[in-house]
């Protein structure tokens, strides 16, 4: 029987399940699903004074590669929206990028990922 789940909220499940993840690791999420030109960042958070730009990637089965993968035109585009973020919230604050991988009932956190 076909899982009748909307992508979308799928999507939100994995993240809301992200967020809770990596605040049970100490980091503080400042915002989710931040909207700028150009894209948008699934989750911004701070480790310490670090402000970390988090990816989360949700995969229901290894078919089509691993959830942590990032590609190329991705990774380009999560840089050039998080300079803009960070020039325009805390210019001078150290980023560093993540990703959080939701692989059924599994969570991994990769950090510094590009």
């Amino acid at each position: 029987m076909p899982d009748s789940t909307s992508t979308g909220a799928k999507g939100r499940t994995g993240e809301d399940r992200a967020a809770a993840f990596l605040q049970d690791r100490g980091y503080t999420v400042v915002a989710r699903n931040v909207r700028v030109p150009g894209g948008e960042i699934d989750a911004v958070c701070l480790d310490g004074s670090t402000l970390v730009i988090v990816e989360v990637k949700r995969r229901d089965s290894a078919r089509f590669g691993s959830a942590l993968a990032v590609g190329a035109r991705k990774r380009a585009t999560l840089r050039r929206i998080a300079a803009d973020y960070a020039q325009i919230v805390a210019p001078s604050a150290k980023i560093r990028f993540g990703v959080v991988a939701v692989n059924g009932d599994r969570l991994i956190l990769h950090r510094n990922a590009f």
